[in-house]
């Protein structure tokens, strides 16, 4: 099985996670939501596809080996801000952290609740980011 799925000409969302288990599981789960779907196994190679990609959001796994998701989660804030970041973990000390970054909204302890996980991940990834050249209606450059 491929690590990388299409759905239905959805939205796209690059999922970093180490666990290659985990990682075919949101293949199959998301792309049967719906999703296109691309995956990295580490922080390294998603920032990587991050750069080509260009994703509606991302899934990012916190504790990963070498380029972690706080570091990730860094990176983004500098370079990706408009990406919206749905992060997973099973570590309770890197999920407050993250819900000190993001807001509780977007971090999942693992294991979660699968339809809430989608509900709010086809949210941020439908909504259009707010970006300096896209600014809220009423408001000028």
């Amino acid at each position: 099985m491929s690590d990388d799925a299409s759905g239905t000409g959805g939205p796209l969302v690059l999922v970093i996670e180490d666990d290659r288990g985990v990682r075919e599981l949101m293949v199959d789960i998301l792309s049967a939501e719906g999703f296109q779907v691309r995956t990295a196994g580490d922080g390294l190679e998603g920032l990587l596809k991050l750069q080509v990609l260009h994703p509606a959001a991302l899934v990012l796994d916190i504790m990963m080996p070498d380029v972690g998701g706080l570091r990730v989660l860094d990176q983004l804030a500098s370079e990706h801000a408009d990406v919206p970041v749905i992060v997973v973990t099973g570590k309770p000390q890197a999920a407050a952290e993250a819900r000190q970054r993001l807001g509780r909204r977007n971090v999942f302890d693992k294991p979660f609740d699968l339809a809430a996980f989608v509900e709010r991940l086809r949210e941020v990834a439908e909504t259009p980011q707010q970006t300096d050249s896209n600014p809220p209606p009423g408001e000028q450059l």
